[in-house]
Parts: structure tokens; sequence; C-alpha cells
């Protein structure tokens, strides 16, 4: 059996001595275990949270000792029963996205701040659409909890994971689905580690310092929590992306790959994603090679609401058929926990766990993502089994897991494993028309298999720069046009591109003063036949590569703010039919036999199709107006995304010029100072779009993405 090393710096940040290591199954035992060690807490208690609920109830029957069952009412309790107890919450400053599954904390009471030694603070030191997503509680320096979990709501449930549980609502009272989740808790050194984690943390997120607890000579661990193992070293992994001066940290993608490839029997897995391209790849060699280990992976059925069913659950397709395909033996197996009495959703797989031959075992916050790999903060517990009574105890660990997701006794999973001799065979056998394990769908909606984009803008594995938004959602296509159109339509959009240019940077840029022009056909286009000539002209002036946003800003000065974005809106569609049409009768070679610069590249993105890809060029001007449109054309993006992807890309833009025009007319008509403010900080902020534009485009063609 190979002989498995830490490797602090590159697979794990530190390797410490635990006197004690447990593993909490299930939100009865976490919440619990969490509420018993508060309770016990002297001098310090640290809560790093991705999600916190003041309100949810740690226990679900009338506690005993008196105290509170809620969150927040037991830690306001402890702090006046203790006056030396200081609380630190650190909370992920979430996204927007998440407002609604939220306790709002800006809106209406909340507890956070309502003693002066809780300290609680938003943390959104980070890069932009990362996360952080450790889930650590400290006690006193002594004990530490980390994995899955969070302190939130939708997490409480029992091992039985019971269809119909009159206790799993939340704190509005309204029921949820079964969850499953497993945590760690550990003493001695690496609680001490963790603790050095956490107040790194609160210093870099609040600017403030503060001191690690002294050493204290109770002990803090939970009635009734029997520990896994004793006296055992403990492996921390962590993800930190890069940010400010903060290097990278990507402990926790290296642990996985050299877990998987010193697997030699099995490689068990509990997560609640699976699209992780490290994780995929370090799978699809060990599938490949003749003698291998067998790999079953647990998956929720469904990996989270509507979002996500469409976004992760579609990238988790894309790597089940990779590794399918690597599957050359037969070793693989995806499964999803199956109650057939649950009417609505499914048992929600939230855990972070992972057992190499009954040897190591792993519990954490990071899931098998890209983001957990790279972008978001993780936090990994891991150790190795030391002898055979270790094994043991992680062996009995996998197969009390799989017997209450399988509806089996522990000693059943044991005896099938050992008739089976194998990990495989022994749940085949053991499934059932009941409550059971069932074979992970591969197969998704085809619609939104061709909408979604690249995996790096969805689940990114770094922080992302601005030229991603643009090239994670364009793909490449091989382009046939008719060899009798290529000159023309090389000529016409050369002559596009050489008119634009001659409008931004010759003295004809001079003919396209907004307030001359306004003046000269104001008075035609305010009669009766106005509105359908100034459509006309814009779609005309687009044809002749006029910047779309003076057009925009005409329409705007000369209708109003509300009529000129109507008929700029209007304008904006036809003009971009019209030279989509025209890209798609003059065809892709046409583009093809350009310079080869940065028309080429656009083109050869453009050809993925989606309405995101239109969005995306849309939003980010990476070339001139009346160009996107005729390489959308000529790259075959079909017309319906098309004109939805320009409508939704252009609205934007569009409002903003119909709002500016009002500040413009009125600084023309000479108006007050606050006009005046308003049209400055238009123009600031159309400055700053070209700025960041053409910064963008001198990225991309610098660095492209590999």
């Amino acid at each position: 059996m190979r002989h498995f090393r830490f490797k602090p710096g590159r697979n794990c940040w530190r390797v410490e001595p635990t006197r004690r290591l447990a593993v909490l199954v299930d939100g009865e035992a976490y919440f619990a275990a969490v509420r018993s060690a508060l309770i016990a807490a002297e001098r310090q208690v640290f809560i790093l949270a991705w999600d916190i609920h003041s309100a949810i109830e740690l226990v679900k029957e009338p506690p005993e000792d008196g105290l509170p069952s809620s969150l927040s009412d037991l830690i306001l309790e402890l702090l006046e029963r203790n006056p030396r107890l200081e609380v630190y919450i650190l909370l992920w400053n979430y996204a927007p996205i998440y407002a609604l599954e939220r306790e709002p904390l800006f809106f209406g009471e909340h507890p956070w701040h309502k003693h002066p030694r809780l300290h609680f603070s938003m943390d959104n030191h980070h890069p932009v659409v990362a996360s952080h997503h450790q889930k650590l509680v400290v006690i006193d320096g002594r004990i530490a909890f980390c994995g899955g979990f969070d302190l939130s709501k939708w997490r409480w449930d029992t091992a039985a994971h019971l269809a119909e549980d009159p206790r799993r609502v939340d704190a509005d009272g309204v029921a949820y689905q079964p969850f499953h989740d497993v945590h760690m808790l550990a003493d001695a050194d690496v609680a001490r580690a963790l603790e050095e984690l956490c107040l790194e943390r609160w210093r870099r997120g609040t600017g403030e310092s503060v001191a690690p607890c002294e050493p204290l000579e109770h002990d803090p661990w939970p009635s009734g929590v029997v520990p896994l193992l004793q006296d055992h070293e403990c492996a921390i992994a962590r993800t930190f992306p890069p940010y400010e001066d903060r290097r990278k940290v990507r402990e926790v993608e290296r642990l996985y790959v050299d877990m998987i490839e010193s697997a030699e029997r099995f490689v068990f897995m509990e997560n609640q994603y699976l699209t992780s391209g490290a994780i995929r790849d370090a799978l699809s060699r060990s599938l490949s090679r003749r003698r291998g280990p067998e790999v079953v992976i647990i998956l929720p059925r469904d990996t989270g609401g509507w979002l996500e069913q469409h976004t992760m659950d579609v990238l988790r397709v894309r790597v089940l058929k990779d590794l399918h395909g690597a599957d050359r033996h037969g070793r693989l197996r995806v499964y999803h926990p199956s109650i057939p009495d649950l009417e609505t959703g499914c048992l929600m797989v939230h855990a972070k766990l992972t057992i190499v031959d009954d040897r190591l075992l792993r519990i954490g916050s990071s899931n098998l993502s890209n983001r957990s790999m790279g972008l978001d903060t993780e936090c990994d517990l891991c150790v190795a089994a030391q002898d055979d009574g270790a094994r043991a105890a992680i062996g009995g660990l996998r197969r009390r897991l799989l017997g209450m997701l399988l509806d089996a006794e522990t000693e059943s999973v044991a005896a099938a494993e050992e008739r089976e001799g194998g990990l495989i065979g022994a749940i085949e056998s053991l499934r059932s028309d009941g409550r059971t394990l069932a074979p992970v769908p591969t197969e998704t909606d085809p619609e939104w298999e061709r909408q979604l984009p690249d995996t790096r803008l969805i689940d990114p594995d770094r922080p992302l720069r601005a030229s991603d938004l643009s090239y994670a959602v364009i793909g490449q296509r091989s382009l046939k046009p008719a060899r009798r159109r290529l000159i023309i339509g090389a000529g016409l959009v050369a002559l596009l591109l050489a008119m634009a240019a001659a409008w931004r940077w010759t003295p004809l840029g001079t003919w396209l003063d907004p307030q001359a022009i306004t003046s000269s056909v104001s008075a035609v286009l305010l009669g009766p036949w106005g509105p359908l000539l100034a459509l006309t002209g814009f779609v005309a002036g687009s044809l002749l590569a006029v910047p779309v946003t003076l057009l925009i800003l005409i329409m705007a000065v000369v209708y109003g703010s509300l009529w000129g974005a109507l008929y700029a809106m209007t304008g904006s569609m036809l003009a971009a039919a019209a030279t989509y049409w025209l890209g798609s009768y003059l065809g892709g070679q046409t583009v093809e036999r350009l310079s080869g610069g940065r028309i080429r590249r656009i083109s050869e993105r453009l050809a993925r199709r989606g309405i995101l890809t239109v969005v995306a060029v849309r939003v980010v001007p990476v070339a001139p107006f009346t160009v996107i449109n005729l390489l959308a054309g000529a790259s075959h993006i079909r017309p319906r995304d098309f004109l939805i992807g320009t409508l939704i890309g252009m609205l934007p833009g569009v409002a903003a010029m119909a709002i500016f025009a009002e500040g413009i007319l009125a600084v023309v008509e000479g108006a007050e100072v606050k006009h005046f403010m308003l049209v400055v900080l238009g123009l600031v902020f159309i400055v700053a779009l070209v700025l960041v534009a053409r910064r963008m485009f001198a990225r991309l063609e610098t660095n492209p993405p590999s």
C-alpha cells in the first residue's frame, strides 16, 4: 500500500497534531455540537461564514439547560452571562443574486450589532465574482469546527432524511427538502492553526488586529461527541485567490489531485458539484489505467435552484460525459440519493467529503468545482490513517454513510463488500426500489447546453479578467461561404472600418456635432413623417458606420428621453437586422480573408452562437456596431439569438444616453448647474467605458485567454 505524503506549501498549508478528531454527520449532530461548544466558551469565539442566519434553531427540542435554542439569542445570552467573552463573526459580503435567500441584514431588525462584545463584519476583500466560502467555528483556540455546514437556514436535518419531517422547517415555518452534510471537529494544534487563519482573515477583512486567545485549561469539547480518531496528524489545505498583496494558494486543488493519484482500491466522494477541470483530468487518468481504483461519487440529483440547475448541472453533464468516455474498464459510478416519497426537490448532498482506500479522510468547505480550486476561499482538513485501527474507523464512517443513503445497516454494507469483492459491486447489490442510490442523469436540455457559455465564465478557477466576459462566451467555428462574394464583401467590410475610423480620427468628426445636427434635422423629424424618416436615417447612418452612440444621442435629444429611447432602440434593432442579413449573405470567408487582426479574432469567437454571445459584445464594445452585426451574420449566429442578445445588450446604453440627453438640452439652453453636472457625470461614465473597452482590447491582443 502506498504511503501518502502531505507536503506543506504544495498540497497543504500545515500538518498539525490533534488529540481528538470527530466527524459530525448531518445537521442534528452538528448544530447540537456547536451549541454545546458555544456554551462552554470562556474567552473567544470566531465564526467564519459563507452564510449565517440569526434565528436558526440549533436544537429542535426545548433545551434542558434553560438557555436559548436560536443562534443569536444564545450568543447574546452567553455574552451577558460572561463579561470576558468576545464573539467575532465574519460573513461573506454576499452577491446580490443570493439576497432573497439570506437574512435581511440591512432591512429591518437583526441582532448582530446589539452587543458591544459581539463583533460582526461583512467581508468583501476578494476578487470580483469570488466568495469567502470557508466555514469555521473556533472556540477559545482549543477546538475548531471545519466542513461544509453553514450556520444558516435549510441545513438542519436528521440522518434519517425523512421525506416529511415536521421539524425540518426554517425560521419562517416553511418546510424545505432533506439536507445532508458533514463537518469535522478537531482540537489541540489543529485548532490553534485554524484560529490563526481566523485572526488573519479578520485582519484583512476589517483592518483590525485581534490577539489570539490566551491558553486556557478548560475543555470546550462538546459533551456526547465521540472522537473518530485520537492522536493523529491532520493536514490543513486552503484556497486563496490572488488579491491585493496576497498571492494565490491552491493547496485544495493539489491535495485532491494527489489523493486521486494515490488511490489503489477506490475513491469515494460526496459533493454538491462536479465541474472542476483538474478533478476531471485526475479521475480520467485514473480511470483510463488498466489497473486502477473504483470511483464512486455521490451527488445531488439537482445542485440547487433553477439557476444552478441550468448552469452548474449543465457543466456537470459535460464533465460526466468526459469521465464516462475515459472509463474504459467500467470502474466509475456516479449516484444521487433517491427518496421515493419525496414530492418536491431532492435530498441535497452538500457534503464535501473524500475517502481514498479507507486510509485518507478529507472533509472541508471545498466543492469539486473550479471556483473552489482557485477563486473562492476554502479550508479543508485531511488525515492519513497511521494504523489498522484508524483505517477501520475511516472504513466504518464510509459504510455508515453508504448505509444511510442505501437504507441499509452498516454491517450489511460491510458484508456486501466482502461478498462482492469491491465497492461498486456492494452498492449495486444493495440498491432497491425504495430509498436508494440511483445513477445521476447524463442528459440535459440541449437548448441550455447550446446557450451556456464556456466554463470559465460560469465556474471560473481564477479571478476573472475584463477580457473574459467576451472571450468566455464566444467559441470558434469553421466558415465556408461562396467564393464569388469574397472580394466584394471584404472590400465592403474594409470600407466600413475605414469610414468608422474617419468619423473618429479625421476632420469628418467635426460634422458629427450633436447640437448642429439636431438643429438642422429637428424641423423635419418632428413632422408627421418624422419618426419614419428618423428610423430610416438611423439605419442608413449605421450602414455608413456612423457611431451608433451618436445616433442614439440624436434621437434622445430630438424626441426626448422616453420617445427618443424607444425610437433609438427600434432603430438599433432595425439597423442590426439589416447588417446582420448583409453579413449572412456575404459569408464568413469574407472575414477570414481580412488582415488577420482583431476583427478576425472577433469573428472566430462569434461563431459559437448564443444569446449571451451577443449580449457580451454589445455590453463590451469590442468593435464598431456595424462591424459586429456583419460578423454575427457571417458567423451564422441564429437570428433569434442575435436579435434577443442585441435587445438585452443595447438597453443599458440606450437608456443611459436618453437620460443624459435631457441634461445636454438643459446645458445648451443655459440651465442650472445641476444639469451641467448631470452631463459631466454622463461624460465621465462614457469616457470610463471607452477607456475600459480600449484597455480590454489591448489585453486581449497581447494576452488572449488560453
